[in-house]
């Protein structure tokens, strides 16, 4: 059996423990925390321990930690700095193997490295070996837990290209801008941002949209969550991005040579040009003419 600890006594951590103890794999030998009221304390019959009491008892007995906070970044980082192996980390309740899991530790920025923002969904993006996704729900060989409004524990120049397919619509329109400048920062001179955004210029965004008596949107159910009073919920669309306005943020960045590949309108025409996959395959907007309507923003940013 497998002696492990698990750190963060809370209620995710009792319940990783209850769950994993019908597996009948591992052996508990105790919980850990950074919170002093804990320590010292009996918890499953044994006293919660501290990060030094760890570094004493890897000194006498073999075991992994399960990581299971919300602040687990933080304890990963105080765990590697004492050399304390991580067998694990817990998010959104699933057992996630630290081993077997992309870190930007183990990205070798001395090859060409394609970060893309978002779950993984489809097998072109997935077959790129090169290629790791950005995920706040997943921690698995193609995906990286990170969320995109963070910090890039990454130097300056050291990623070939980006991809944010429908993804910043998902975060408040004033964390956009400081999130493309962190993304300016880490692209290696002359690659290439591309951004798919749903475009709600389009006749179809528009006609499904909730709007208000003067036309401005307020929810798209299409694009998830909910409408509260106080605005969009639970992961949905918290802005709506239109031409212009995609078009004045990207002004305001560091990136200063931008092309815009397909938009609509205020009148709802589409202005399209003929590109190609080379700078991300995008599954909204097809390289060919077809008689898919169209209802997305697509701009490659150039550094």
């Amino acid at each position: 059996m497998k002696n492990i600890i698990i750190f963060g006594y809370g209620f995710e951590g009792v319940q990783t423990w209850l769950k994993l103890e019908k597996e009948g794999e591992y052996h508990l030998l105790g919980f850990a925390d950074n919170s002093l009221v804990k320590q010292g304390r009996i918890a499953f019959g044994k006293p919660v321990k501290s990060l030094d009491d760890l570094e004493a008892l890897k000194q006498q007995v073999s075991f992994s930690v399960v990581i299971a906070s919300q602040k687990w970044m933080t304890i990963k980082e105080q765990l590697e700095a004492r050399k304390i192996e991580i067998y694990g980390i817990i998010i959104n309740s699933k057992l996630q193997k630290y081993e077997e899991a992309a870190c930007f530790d183990k990205l070798d920025c001395s090859k060409p490295v394609f970060l893309y923002a978002g779950d993984i969904a489809d097998e072109i993006h997935l077959a790129n070996d090169t290629l790791y996704g950005l995920s706040i729900t997943k921690m698995d060989a193609k995906h990286i837990y990170h969320d995109i409004t963070w910090k890039y524990p990454l130097p300056d120049e050291s990623i070939y290209a980006y991809q944010a397919e429908d993804v910043l619509e998902h975060i408040e329109i004033g964390e956009v801008l400081p999130a493309l400048n962190e993304i300016h920062r880490i692209l290696k001179k002359g690659s290439v941002l591309r951004i798919c955004l749903p475009d709600y210029n389009s006749p179809h965004l528009s006609r499904v949209s909730l709007k208000d008596n003067t036309g401005k949107i307020l929810y798209d159910p299409t694009g998830g969550g909910e409408l509260g009073l106080f605005g969009v919920g639970n992961g949905g669309h918290v802005w709506f991005p239109t031409y212009p306005l995609v078009r004045d943020l990207l002004e305001k960045s560091n990136f200063k040579e931008v092309d815009f590949i397909c938009y609509h309108t205020a009148k709802g025409e589409l202005v399209r040009k003929k590109f190609d996959y080379t700078n991300g395959y995008v599954n909204r907007v097809s390289d060919r003419e077809d008689d898919r309507e169209i209802y997305s923003i697509l701009v490659d940013c150039r550094k």
